[in-house]
């Protein structure tokens, strides 16, 4: 069974839809079930819909010379996507992975376009748009923080994703080794 009260809650926080409008946009959701290591998008392949994690975590990661770099993690209440494949419709560069088993719920990009045509109010639908994009403040801290900086930023942010996540998808997100993340974690604490 499926919860739709999350769904409509991220809704109405973008716009005051009407009931009728929520019940348009649930019509449109497939629900899907991921096991633990299951590919949403793959490298290459042209994304074409959205997806709000209801239970579970996926992250988006992209592999440069032969290592992977997690771009970011997506858990419980967040729209998934790949940003650039889906509004460009170009083959994606990265991949999205389940990092536990998680349902989820999705909507093509044709169906939101449709509903964009039946209501101008489904036009904000764009704003689900914000959580794909990669945040200028994490790029940033890449280059000008140190990784004991990032690492605290990290612990202040998103301290569930710590015990959460395997230390080698952390220190891939913080952009250091996992040895390196070993070093700093004794450091911090």
């Amino acid at each position: 069974m499926t919860d739709h009260l999350e769904i409509k809650k991220s809704l109405l926080k973008i716009y005051p839809f009407s009931e009728g409008n929520l019940n348009l946009f649930l019509n449109k959701l497939v629900f899907r079930t991921l096991k633990k290591k299951d590919v949403f998008l793959r490298k290459n392949q042209i994304c074409k819909e959205i997806a709000f994690v209801n239970s579970g975590s996926l992250r988006l990661y992209t592999e440069i010379e032969h290592r992977e770099w997690t771009i970011n993690f997506f858990t419980e209440n967040c729209w998934v996507s790949d940003i650039e494949s889906l509004l460009m419709q170009q083959p994606s560069k990265n991949q999205i992975e389940a990092l536990e088993n998680s349902n989820i719920a999705l909507i093509t990009l044709k169906d939101i376009h449709r509903l964009m045509d039946i209501h101008p109010g489904f036009r904000m639908l764009n704003a689900l748009m914000a959580n794909f994009i990669i945040s200028s403040t994490h790029i940033t801290a890449m280059i000008a923080k140190s990784p004991d900086e990032r690492y605290k930023d990290l612990l202040s942010n998103h301290p569930d994703w710590v015990n959460r996540f395997p230390q080698m998808k952390i220190a891939s997100y913080l952009g250091i080794t996992p040895e390196t993340l070993s070093r700093v974690r004794a450091r911090v604490i």
